[in-house]
């Protein structure tokens, strides 16, 4: 599950609606180079600051500008994004035009992390990666077994070896079946003393835009 995620990150909704290139084949340009090579497969994480909103994707380098033509033609690659992700690229270029915002329950601040996770399912425990975490949520990446949508699971999430567990009732919400980010999108629900210390953790680690406790 130790996949290479790219970061791309857009100063507000404007500078996100200029670099969308071609709507219907889902085709992104980002400026900057680095080292991604034509066809190329890389796992986007797309960011607008200062909104708290992700979209992960899956996407493939289709072409390279390695050298500037004037300032409307900056260097950068062209990423075309894969049809299991149109919808989160439809919801995209939604939110970058201005007609889709988050909903109520997704306007918890969330936090991207690698913290380490395990879950209870089919009378067996499996290891997974919390990748987001909100007050209410949170993604789990696994390589284990996934539920169906509504099913209920317990989650252990540890935080110091010198104190227990965060232990969490949850209910699964939705399932992300894509290769590179396998996983499981969570409504948490008890106990009550365990949301407490997830809100509390969460509260320490605000400042922090992404957080690693591994």
């Amino acid at each position: 599950m130790k996949n290479k995620w790219t970061s791309i990150d857009f100063d507000n909704e404007e500078k996100l609606l200029d670099s969308i290139q071609d709507r219907d084949r889902r085709v992104l340009f980002y400026p900057a180079v680095g080292q991604m090579k034509t066809g190329e497969m890389v796992d986007l994480d797309i960011s607008i600051s200062p909104d708290n909103v992700f979209f992960p994707m899956r996407a493939m380098v289709i072409g390279r500008r390695t050298r500037p033509r004037g300032p409307a033609n900056p260097s950068g690659i062209f990423l075309e994004v894969i049809e299991e992700d149109a919808r989160r690229f439809d919801r995209l270029c939604a939110f970058a035009e201005g007609n889709w915002k988050p909903s109520k329950r997704r306007t918890s601040p969330r936090l991207r992390s690698m913290m380490p996770v395990t879950y209870y399912l089919d009378k067996s425990y499996h290891q997974g990666m919390a990748m987001d975490i909100c007050s209410e949520g949170m993604f789990i990446q696994t390589n284990g077994m996934l539920p169906e949508i509504g099913h209920g699971i317990y989650v252990r999430m540890p935080t110091s070896p010198l104190w227990i567990p965060i232990r969490l009732s949850t209910r699964v919400c939705w399932i992300d079946p894509v290769d590179s980010r396998r996983g499981m999108g969570l409504y948490c629900f008890g106990s009550r003393w365990h949301l407490k210390r997830l809100r509390s953790m969460l509260h320490r680690l605000k400042s922090k835009k992404r957080i690693s406790l591994r």
